[in-house]
């Protein structure tokens, strides 16, 4: 009978350890949920304050590109121009859409502004931004092939100047190809080129070289 009874007792025992190792795992796994539901309260919020942060980051680069280039902009044409930027995603690809307003609100896609004229200037004030934004940091030199010849022969003076602003202010060097003599006139070396008897002439304009390096004492380049 006491064997039994002793036998009972310790299967009670047992019983009554693994209740409350049951219970210490429930309070373990109650715990643990709840910590984990935190740190997901927590995931939430920090994706919703990146999602606010990125959305001020897009939408301070857009104004500061657009001021940028609209400043550009108003010191060649004269005009209140200003550039809006509008960037978004569409299909998971990042967007950029380019619009021009004036004066009086109305907004035109920047492609069919100025007959042209106003899309040369603002993609190459884009180019400057883009050299001056990028890390590492890369050497400050554009080369450009007719790059404004849809700006109109009024627009050019000031051109001109803001050329001779950016390379003097922004540490530029501008390599410029052009058929507009007015730009070739605000160089600080320049020279023409032409095509005489299948042989490139080349005639130095201004600058401090008295022939050009390649060629021979005639300024003359001989095909191969």
């Amino acid at each position: 009978m006491m064997q039994a009874l002793d036998q009972l007792g310790d299967a009670l025992k047992l019983k009554a350890g693994a209740q409350q190792e049951l219970r210490a795992q429930a309070a373990a796994a109650q715990e643990r949920s709840e910590r984990l539901g935190q740190e997901a309260a927590e995931l939430d919020e920090a994706v919703a304050v990146l999602a606010a942060l990125q959305e001020m980051w897009r939408a301070r680069f857009e104004k500061a590109v657009g001021a940028v280039v609209s400043q550009g902009l108003q010191g060649v044409f004269g005009e209140g121009l200003e550039l809006v930027v509008q960037m978004g995603v569409q299909a998971d690809l990042p967007t950029t859409k380019f619009m021009v307003r004036d004066d009086s609100g109305l907004t035109t896609d920047v492609m069919e502004a100025r007959g042209g004229g106003l899309v040369n200037v603002a993609s190459f004030l884009l180019r400057v931004l883009t050299l001056l934004a990028a890390r590492p940091a890369l050497a400050r030199l554009l080369v450009l092939d007719e790059s404004f010849n849809n700006v109109s022969e009024e627009y050019l003076p000031a051109l001109t100047a803001l050329l001779r602003r950016i390379c003097e202010e922004g540490g530029f060097q501008i390599v410029l190809v052009s058929h507009r003599p007015a730009l070739a006139d605000a160089a600080d070396v320049a020279y023409a080129f032409s095509l005489q008897h299948g042989e490139t002439q080349v005639r130095r304009l201004r600058g401090p070289e008295d022939e050009v390096a390649e060629g021979g004492p005639d300024g003359a380049l001989h095909p191969e």
